[in-house]
């Protein structure tokens, strides 16, 4: 699944939700310049999951 770089790792909100090894993937390309990356549908729905569970996503 691709995801927009800046959606994710500009919004500090949603570092708590974001597995670490994604988060790293995000970081890397932020400063490689690039706009998105690919990340799996498990570790999308894990981070939109827990986020609408905290109240930061619309359910």
């Amino acid at each position: 699944m691709e995801i927009a770089i800046n959606t994710y790792y500009s919004n500090r909100a949603y570092y708590p939700f974001i597995p670490r090894h994604v988060f790293d993937a995000l970081e890397a390309a932020y400063l490689d310049g690039r706009e998105t990356i690919v990340i799996s549908e498990a570790d999308y729905f894990a981070i939109v999951d827990n986020a609408k569970a905290a109240g930061l996503c619309p359910a």
